[in-house]
């Protein structure tokens, strides 16, 4: 597997395996009629648009077809927005070395910290971040949509503990 940056072919893929990754993971707190008739199209519109800075990541992760990605986006610190994995490629590794790459990269760029906010109830995930290094830091609820819907931060405040995971 290869994690690269992302290019713009790569938009609908990405904009489909997000919105793949809603419909699978977010069905305790979102809409049947959001997730299955609006997401795919919302997704579609915004990877379409995206503004990717030149200090932003998107990257995804590939091995004969792109398996997951990553975007992050550096403004005035480092917020990972999205990290979303095919489901059958999941527990193998491809998040943990999505996310650390991201992490290099804006370690690379001087950046400090980084953070994300992961939807409570998303254990799976929540696991990972904190097994990486994340801090709990607080929950705020989020508009997903037209829901509001409890997200945890987690925080890296030292983005050196991130971005030195073995990338196995």
């Amino acid at each position: 597997m290869i994690i690269r940056p992302a290019q713009d072919m790569d938009r609908p893929i990405i904009a489909e395996i997000h919105a793949r990754s809603w419909q699978e993971n977010y069905r305790n707190v979102l809409s049947p009629a959001l997730l299955d008739e609006k997401i795919p199209g919302l997704m579609a519109d915004h990877w379409s648009k995206a503004v990717i800075g030149a200090q932003d990541i998107v990257l995804v992760a590939e091995d004969h077809a792109i398996q997951g990605f990553v975007a992050a986006w550096d403004n005035d610190s480092v917020y990972v927005d999205n990290l979303h994995v095919r489901s059958a490629c999941q527990s193998q590794g491809t998040g943990r070395k999505l996310l650390t790459a991201a992490a290099n990269i804006a370690q690379q760029n001087g950046r400090q910290s980084m953070w994300l906010h992961v939807v409570v109830g998303n254990d799976r995930a929540r696991k990972l971040y904190t097994k990486l290094g994340g801090e709990p830091d607080g929950t705020e609820n989020k508009d997903l949509y037209g829901t509001m819907v409890p997200n945890e931060r987690i925080l890296w405040r030292d983005i050196n503990i991130l971005a030195k995971q073995p990338n196995q």
